[in-house]
């Protein structure tokens, strides 16, 4: 059971790696949930059984995970700059805060 859940994880993050690269929204979304479904069904894996490779399919989930992160601050990144430049062409640059309620202003 523990192969079957590490292997849908492996397979969701895969799927949102590829839409993250295509810019694909539907995709993403999709991604996303399949995701969802993924962790949880790693989560409810009772027992887990040793196995060899077990480690270095962890290892290699987890790198997986990060290059996913990376791609999303990546990609958030980009959206702020682009909307910096949106403001600047209204006139004044707007120069980020956080407000009272913690949100950015």
């Amino acid at each position: 059971m523990s192969d079957i859940a590490l292997q849908q994880l492996d397979d969701a993050q895969a799927a949102l790696i590829a839409a993250l690269d295509a810019h694909d929204l539907d995709a993403i979304d999709a991604a996303n949930s399949a995701l969802a479904t993924a962790v949880e069904g790693v989560r409810a894996v009772g027992g887990w059984r040793e196995r060899p490779g077990l480690r270095d399919d962890l290892i290699r989930i987890l790198r997986s995970a990060e290059a996913a992160r990376g791609r999303v601050n990546a990609l958030s990144d980009g959206n702020r700059r682009d909307f910096d430049k949106l403001i600047s062409l209204g006139g004044t640059p707007r120069a980020w805060a956080y407000g009272r309620h913690g949100t950015i202003s």
